[in-house]
C-alpha cells in the first residue's frame, strides 16, 4: 500500500539548527488549511485506485493546529483516497504544544501515533537548541501522551559541541524510563542558511570532528540495541512491532503522495514536489491548479539508485524485491562490490537479503557512491 504525507508549514519561531521550510506567520493557518483540502480533492481523481495505510503530519509544527483541523484534513483523505481501517497516523509534535492539551481529543481526531522534537533531556543543551519547552515539561507532556497513546516516538539530537556521554546517556536513559518504544536519532547538522552554521563560521561554536561523531553513533546505537531496539533505519530505532510503517515507506521505495508546500511525492517513476512559497502554493490552489514547483520521470538507472540507496539506509536489499522492480539478479549485477563489503565487514549477505553492518551503517552515502 501506499502512503499520504501533509505538510503542516508553520513554527512559532525558527530553531537555530533547521533548513527545513517553514511559516512563522500563524495568521494565515486557516486560509492554509482551506486551500490543503482543495489540494486533496483536486489530487485524489489522479490516484484514486491506489490504496493507503499511513497518514503522516510533518512539519513545520503540525501540533499547532487544534485537533478539530486535524480531523477536518483526515476525514477529507478518507473522503477522497481509499485509505485502510487500519491505518498509521502520525503528527509530528512539540512538547510546548501540550501543556494544557487533551490528548483524547487527538485520539477522537484519527491520529494514533505521535512523534515529538524533544531532542535532549539537558535543559543546557534545548537552550543550545532554541527550543521553546524544558526537560521536565517534556517529560511530564510525553508521560500524559503514553496514558493514551501506546505508540510514541521520540527526536534526539546529539554530537551537539562540548556534550558530554554522560548528558548523552542521560538523555537515552530518559527514553528509557519513559517507555518511548521509537526514536529518532540524529547527529547535528550545521545547515547552510541556517543561524547555527552562521554561528560557525564566526567560529562561535565549533563543529566536532568526524571521529567524534562516529563514536557517539556507535555509543547511541549499542545503548538501544542493550535495551531492546532494533537498529531498523539508519538514525532509527524501534521496539518491535513499533517502526514507523509511513517511513518504512520511503525506505522501501514504494509510492507515497505528499500534499502541503515543499511536501514531495513519488508515484512509480514519476518524482515531483510543490512549491517552497505558501504564497505561490495558496495562489495556484485558488486558481484550481496543483502547486507542482518540479517533476521528473526517473531512468531505470535512477530508480535503481535510490532504491538501492534507501534500502541500505534501512533493512538491506531484498534480493526478490530488486527483481520485482528490475527484472534482474541484485547478487549477479553488483558481485564485486557485495563481495568486497562483506570482506570490509561493512555488509552482510544473507539468504534473502544484502544488508549494512554496523560499520557500514555510519558510511552508507560513501558505500553507494563507491560501489553502486
Amino acid at each position: 500500500m501506499s502512503g499520504l504525507y501533509i505538510h503542516i508549514p508553520f513554527c512559532r519561531r525558527k530553531c537555530t539548527y533547521c533548513d527545513f521550510y517553514l511559516v512563522t506567520n500563524l495568521n494565515i493557518v486557516e486560509k492554509f488549511v482551506s486551500n490543503l483540502l482543495k489540494e486533496i480533492e483536486l489530487t485524489a481523481p489522479l490516484y484514486k485506485t491506489e490504496k493507503y495505510d499511513t497518514i503522516f503530519f510533518g512539519g513545520g509544527t503540525p501540533s499547532l493546529l487544534p485537533p478539530a483541523r486535524l480531523k477536518d484534513i483526515i476525514d477529507a483523505l478518507k473522503n477522497n483516497f481509499t485509505v485502510s481501517d487500519i491505518s498509521e497516523v502520525t503528527i509530528e509534535a512539540n512538547p510546548e504544544d501540550f501543556f494544557e492539551a487533551n490528548f483524547e481529543e487527538y485520539k477522537d481526531a484519527g491520529i494514533n501515533r505521535f512523534s515529538f522534537g524533544v531532542q535532549s533531556f539537558i535543559d543546557e543543551e534545548l537552550k543550545f537548541l532554541t527550543r521553546m519547552h524544558t526537560a521536565e515539561q517534556a517529560e511530564n507532556v510525553i508521560r500524559e501522551c503514553r496514558r493514551i497513546f501506546d505508540n510514541v516516538s521520540c527526536d534526539i539530537i546529539y554530537s551537539l559541541p562540548d556534550q558530554t556521554k554522560e548528558n548523552l546517556e542521560y538523555s537515552l536513559n530518559k527514553v528509557i524510563e519513559l517507555n518511548i518504544p521509537h526514536v529518532s536519532a540524529y547527529t547535528l547538522i550545521f545547515e547552510e542558511q541556517t543561524k547555527l552554521y552562521t554561528l560557525l563560521q564566526k567560529k562561535i561554536v565549533i563543529q566536532n570532528e568526524d571521529s567524534v561523531e562516529s563514536d557517539l553513533y556507535s555509543y547511541v546505537s549499542n545503548f538501544l540495541m542493550k535495551n531492546g531496539f532494533i537498529h531498523y533505519e539508519v538514525s532509527n530505532y524501534a521496539k518491535p512491532g513499533y517502526e514507523s510503517k509511513h517511513n518504512l515507506k520511503y525506505w522501501s521505495y514504494e509510492n507515497y503522495i505528499g500534499f502541503g508546500p515543499s511536501a514531495h511525492s513519488l508515484h512509480n517513476d514519476r518524482r515531483w514536489n510543490n512549491f517552497r512559497d505558501i504564497i505561490k502554493y495558496n495562489i495556484y490552489l485558488q486558481d484550481g491548479k496543483l502547486p507542482v514547483e518540479n517533476e521528473i520521470i526517473l531512468d531505470e538507472k535512477m530508480m535503481k539508485m535510490e532504491f538501492i540507496m534507501l534500502a541500505l539506509r534501512s533493512t538491506g536489499v531484498n534480493y526478490e524485491r530488486y527483481k520485482k522492480f528490475f527484472n534482474t539478479n541484485f547478487y549477479e549485477e553488483f558481485e564485486y562490490s557485495i563481495n568486497e563489503l562483506q570482506q570490509n565487514r561493512l555488509g552482510i549477505i544473507l539468504a534473502e537479503d544484502f544488508k549494512l553492518t554496523e560499520k557500514g551503517y555510519k558510511l552508507t552515502d560513501e558505500i553507494v557512491a563507491k560501489y553502486f
